[in-house]
């Protein structure tokens, strides 16, 4: 504890948060180190500076066989929060497990394969293969109060046809 002290006393936003702790519910101090109050569970954790421990939990909770070793992003964010807190916790998790090789090469898609194109043959003439799409919402509306706008387009010639 006395490693996170010297670090939270290094960091500029820890200094402002203690300094203001008076009007901030969620925190309060012990011992010199921030801890931020937490609903979910009932419990108190201690605020973790910027720096290299922010990378080294990341790794000691994802990265580590005796932490379950690769989890994925909700169960790796729910045992960090148990124990740490930080601002950007959520979003620092995220991207060290999207960053994760073994990860990225073990872990199989959850989505489907985008559909195989297949190949159109070139119309004959001009307005033998049209494309048709919708737009929309737009703002502002047409004059007439439409959202949407239809457009038509021949293929050979690029010519292209819009109502609102």
């Amino acid at each position: 504890m006395d490693d996170l002290r010297k670090l939270q006393d290094d960091d500029k936003t820890i200094h402002e948060i203690k300094k203001n702790i008076k009007n901030k519910k969620h925190y309060f101090i012990e011992d010199g180190i921030l801890f931020r109050k937490q609903q979910l569970p009932l419990s108190s954790v201690p605020y973790v500076p910027t720096g290299r421990i922010r990378a080294d939990i990341l790794k000691i909770y994802h990265d580590t066989p005796a932490n379950g070793a690769h989890f994925g992003r909700d169960k790796t964010t729910r045992k960090i929060k148990e124990r740490y807190y930080w601002p950007t916790m959520i979003a620092d998790i995220r991207n060290h497990i999207n960053s994760c090789l073994p990860c990225a090469q073990n872990n199989y898609r959850r989505q489907k394969l985008p559909g195989k194109l297949k190949p159109i043959p070139p119309p004959e003439g001009i307005w033998k293969l049209l494309s048709m799409d919708f737009h929309g919402p737009i703002t502002p509306t047409s004059k007439k109060g439409n959202r949407y706008i239809i457009s038509l387009t021949d293929v050979l010639s690029k010519f292209v046809i819009t109502k609102a």
